[in-house]
């Protein structure tokens, strides 16, 4: 059975939890036999999952591309949210949590000693429009990037009494581990959708502080790029543009948008935190580990 899931060339926390987590938990089950696949953490069932194959679906959920048509095909063991769940119309006896909540039960190097008040972890994509740690370097917070790997990653966030996320499997990752959280939004492009389909399951809103958008992309892009940007962004301004043109990305913000985002994230980090229930996180994760050993049971006895 084939691991099915989203390998992010610049690197992704959350996407990358998924060999390191599932592994651990099931050894030996995955391979790369592709005639059924297994599909796990992310927002993955959409039209892009290969038609054929059976799918075992762990915790995963709707929100990017179109709904599958083919779910005869599909074993739905757990889906993210109750969200989900209608999207699909299947019963919501499916719905657990994002299958990350399985952080609170296995074994990885965690700090010695918890040195930080607070932590900022943003959007992976967000990484690409702006450095996000000189921001944080101004209000003294520490700056966890979720491009690092899953041991560096989690080992940074054990360093941490509270974290302030865009990112939402940052989110989802201090509240496995009773880190509390504050949910923040950076950009337009943070799915509401998703945090909401999650937070359904741990009967908690989704209501994130507002930050401004930051962008540093012609710094960190290469000459042409920055040429091509140039010239798009000249023909825009000139009413001399077709939609079916890949946009240019906005412009390098000035010292006041800066000043306005450090102010925004600085009273955003003072927001009293959201954790779910210490029994909400042990039935979630209980509930796992059952269907997981059912699943393994019945892989062995074929």
């Amino acid at each position: 059975m084939k691991l099915h899931y989203f390998k992010d060339p610049h690197g992704n926390f959350g996407d990358d939890l998924n060999p390191w987590l599932w592994n651990k938990l099931m050894p030996g089950v995955l391979d790369e036999d592709p005639k059924e696949i297994f599909v796990g953490i992310g927002t993955l069932i959409n039209h892009r999952l290969p038609e054929p194959p059976i799918k075992h679906v762990f915790g995963s959920g709707v929100g990017y591309g179109e709904l599958p048509r083919n779910l005869e095909r599909f074993r739905f063991h757990a889906v993210r949210g109750f969200e989900s769940a209608r999207a699909l119309g299947i019963d919501k006896r499916h719905v657990i949590s994002d299958a990350a909540v399985l952080l609170s039960v296995v074994d990885f190097r965690k700090a010695p000693v918890t040195d930080r008040k607070v932590a900022f972890i943003p959007h992976t994509l967000s990484t690409r429009y702006f450095d996000w740690e000189t921001v944080c370097n101004e209000l003294s917070i520490h700056y966890v990037s979720p491009t690092l790997p899953v041991d560096q990653f989690l080992f940074e966030l054990t360093r941490c009494e509270k974290v302030v996320c865009e990112a939402m499997h940052g989110a989802i990752a201090a509240d496995s581990l009773r880190i509390p959280w504050i949910p923040v939004r950076c950009y337009d492009f943070i799915s509401t959708f998703k945090w909401a389909d999650w937070l359904s399951t741990i009967a908690l809103p989704y209501n994130p502080s507002s930050i401004s958008s930051l962008y540093d992309i012609d710094k960190r892009c290469s000459g042409l790029t920055f040429a091509k940007n140039f010239v798009k962004r000249c023909l825009k301004d000139r009413g001399v543009w077709s939609a079916s043109w890949t946009p240019a990305p906005p412009r390098t913000s000035g010292s006041r948008a800066r000043l306005r985002a450090i102010d925004e994230l600085r009273r955003a980090t003072g927001r009293s935190p959201y954790m779910s229930s210490d029994q909400m996180l042990e039935s979630h994760a209980a509930r796992y580990m059952d269907l997981l050993g059912e699943f393994v049971k019945t892989r062995g006895m074929e």
